[in-house]
């Protein structure tokens, strides 16, 4: 197992990687694992090696998050109290999992859960944490003896190939992964991946000196963040023995990550189904559910609903004037309707599925 600081060139952050198991998979298993992830693993079903991969990701996370707790917050938990679950995006996400009479309750210090990457490729994993929640990471790995020939036509823009062809010739192989992994480190920090294409993340300016690579999100890998609009992340880029890494890190400031106009409509239906659950409301809250007429909510229950919103997004939105609106117009207010308003406050894009003012 190797701790490198000299990755990310950043405080606060831990980069682990491991190249072999330290034991047999399922003794790793029944060591580190929360109840929680035991479960996903012995449910996995598939590839062999892509069980084995994922149990080793988990291991340098958690490995990479254990000393960040310890140095910054004095929280010494063992690797099972630390439980790693994807968002609906794949994104690892971290909570803290304590050793009370529920332990699949997980839950993280007040403001703290630190932001994490993984990635693995031929029996190696890395791990990127940084300390705070709010900064982005993302990690990549590729072997380089495990590489299709053809790949660049694919990955690459004329003008990122054009970066390539003004490489050394013995730079250009090496190159071309690093700029993939430079790619998906970007993509991961962002929290989609490479959903939106490969060439939504353009690379405009590459550093073989310092191993750094510039990755610029256009189209639709600006969702989720659209302030980055004209904007480059730095991505540092190494090589050891046969692999080549990339990582990044992003620390928002006051950019703060859009969320999709579907993630707050799950956000809002998880959150009626928490407000209404003690009431007398025999069906499935769903995204045609009215407020007033069908969910039974009074007035108080819609400010509590709302300030929760506000909470949640930490954006001021004017709801008084929309309780006020309905209430003169004698109508009522579908979570749908609700899903619009919130996403229209948040920034959403005009289209009909994004946004629609509320009437």
């Amino acid at each position: 197992m190797v701790y490198d600081s000299s990755v990310t060139q950043a405080p606060e952050s831990v980069c682990v990687r491991m190249d072999a198991f330290p034991c047999e998979p399922n003794v790793l298993a029944d060591l580190i694992l929360s109840p929680r992830e035991r479960e996903h693993w012995r449910s996995m079903r598939g590839v062999e090696k892509r069980r084995r991969e994922w149990l080793l990701g988990r291991y340098v996370a958690k490995e990479a998050v254990r000393p960040l707790l310890e140095k910054n917050l004095d929280l010494h938990l063992s690797p099972e109290e630390i439980e790693i679950m994807p968002d609906p995006y794949g994104r690892p996400l971290v909570k803290y999992c304590g050793s009370g009479p529920d332990p699949l309750v997980c839950a993280g210090p007040p403001g703290r859960a630190s932001s994490l990457s993984i990635a693995h490729s031929h029996g190696t994993a890395v791990a990127l944490a940084v300390l705070d929640p709010e900064t982005r990471v993302g990690i990549d790995l590729e072997s380089l003896s495990h590489r299709r020939e053809d790949f660049e036509a694919i990955a690459f823009s004329p003008d990122e190939r054009s970066l390539l062809a003004a490489l050394p010739g013995n730079l250009h192989q090496e190159w071309a992964l690093r700029m993939w992994c430079a790619k998906e480190a970007v993509g991961k920090a962002l929290g989609r991946g490479l959903s939106a294409g490969l060439l939504a993340f353009h690379i405009t300016r590459v550093e073989t000196a310092k191993g750094l690579i510039e990755v610029e999100p256009r189209d639709g890998a600006l969702e989720p963040c659209p302030q980055l609009r004209g904007k480059s992340l730095n991505v540092y880029t190494a090589r050891e023995s046969n692999f080549v890494f990339a990582a990044t890190i992003y620390q928002q400031g006051a950019v703060r990550m859009r969320p999709s106009r579907q993630e707050i409509l799950n956000y809002l239906l998880q959150k009626m189904g928490e407000l209404t659950q003690d009431w007398d409301y025999p069906d499935p809250v769903r995204p045609g559910s009215r407020l007033f007429t069908e969910l039974g909510f009074e007035s108080l229950d819609a400010v509590v609903l709302c300030t929760a919103i506000q909470e949640h997004y930490q954006t001021p939105m004017p709801f008084a004037e929309l309780l006020a609106e309905i209430g003169q117009q004698q109508r009522d207010l579908s979570i749908d309707e609700l899903t619009d308003f919130v996403n229209t406050h948040l920034g959403g894009p005009p289209g009909a599925d994004a946004t629609r003012r509320v009437q």
